[in-house]
């Protein structure tokens, strides 16, 4: 890897310069996940996809593992050092709901051909009524502020319905979700969760956090 982007930006022949780089590695490291198809996506994956030796060494300085679908065009990042999510317990359960979805739809051959799964908000609240045994606050501004932040991460974005149809919108879960949320970090996130619910009942039947704590020690 080189020390910077000079000569990469001086090999590209006037193709690129180092600038491009510095905003496709921004780019790359904000939004943990770029598709080819996207616009504002799209000159950040073919510069990364070009040089992935070189990106793949720059974000192994970070801890994170550059990885690639060539099928579907789209790359991601993941974590080489495993902690805890710093997402709270709303926004993980949301995750794995769409990825369980994502799941789900793949199983029944139900994916665009982009990979792409649409579910609609009865699907979603359905799921995740069985999943978690509670039901999903299906406030429209709640539901879009946990799409927007699955959107962040390239997961899922919102797809705004015809004016005359019921439902305010549908969601669609990118197939990158498969990828950033593996079986490994699906199982560690709902293991945070459980423990996470266990000491919210606590809490609200009247213990104290000392006597969580030492409960579960």
């Amino acid at each position: 890897m080189p020390r910077n982007w000079n000569s990469l930006a001086d090999g590209s022949e006037g193709i690129y310069v180092v600038d491009d780089f510095k905003r496709a590695m921004y780019q790359l490291v904000t939004h943990q996940c770029l598709y080819s198809r996207f616009n504002h996506h799209s000159t950040a994956f073919r510069l990364i996809s070009k040089y992935r030796d070189e990106f793949e060494e720059a974000v192994a300085l970070l801890g994170l593992r550059l990885g690639f679908n060539d099928r579907l065009e789209f790359c991601f990042l993941t974590p080489e050092v495993v902690k805890d999510t710093p997402l709270g317990i709303d926004e993980t359960r949301f995750l794995l709901v769409l990825r369980q979805l994502y799941h789900l739809k793949g199983s029944a051959g139900d994916l665009s051909i982009d990979g792409d799964a649409y579910i609609s908000l009865d699907e979603l609240e359905s799921t995740y009524r069985s999943m978690t045994g509670e039901e999903l606050d299906s406030k429209v501004h709640v539901v879009r502020g946990l799409v927007k932040m699955a959107s962040r991460k390239g997961m899922a974005k919102l797809f705004e319905k015809l004016e005359d149809d019921p439902q305010p919108f549908a969601i669609i879960i990118l197939p990158a979700i498969a990828e950033i949320l593996s079986e490994h970090v699906v199982a560690r996130f709902g293991a945070q969760v459980k423990s996470g619910l266990v000491i919210h009942s606590a809490l609200s039947n009247g213990a104290s956090r000392e006597e969580v704590n030492n409960e579960g020690a």
